[in-house]
């Protein structure tokens, strides 16, 4: 009896690191290229201008870019930004963005100081990320953001 509690506590504490390994992680950048090759994405993986890791993703026709932060000498970041530009070359109205801003929540957008549209999402991870099934749900809403975007600035 006391083998069959001791082996069901352990068990039980095992669960959480069981879960965590489905998670994706910031810390390792090759957690997140596997997401989304798995996802059946086209995914490169490089640095940014301060040696953070970066990928160039084609997902489903979306481009966008992922850049890490909160990283350690380059590596163990804890949080990614969805990143998309678009060169509109001004033709993109500061009250349009404002329009947008308020309108949207989780993607946000901007005019570039060379008077290029856009938008960007962060996801803070931390150390533990977060399950394959939340991670793809922010996919879905960056994918959807994404679209929607270029459709109310007429790209």
């Amino acid at each position: 009896m006391h083998f069959a509690k001791s082996l069901a506590a352990v068990t039980f504490a095992l669960c959480p690191l069981a879960a965590m390994a489905d998670n994706v992680y910031a810390t390792d950048a090759g957690s997140i290229a596997r997401f989304f090759a798995d996802e059946g994405a086209e995914v490169e993986t490089t640095t940014d201008n301060v040696g953070d890791p970066k990928l160039r993703v084609d997902y489903y026709g979306n481009e966008f870019s992922v850049y890490y932060y909160g990283c350690e000498d380059n590596r163990n970041c804890d949080a990614v930004q969805f990143f998309s530009g678009y060169q509109t070359d001004g033709s993109v109205r500061l009250s349009t963005i404002n329009e947008w801003n308020m309108e949207n929540r989780f993607v946000r957008s901007y005019v570039s100081a060379e008077g290029s549209a856009r938008i960007e999402m962060d996801i803070f991870m931390g150390r533990d990320g977060i399950s394959a099934d939340d991670f793809a749900r922010q996919v879905s809403m960056w994918s959807r953001g994404m679209k929607d975007f270029e459709e109310f600035i007429g790209w």
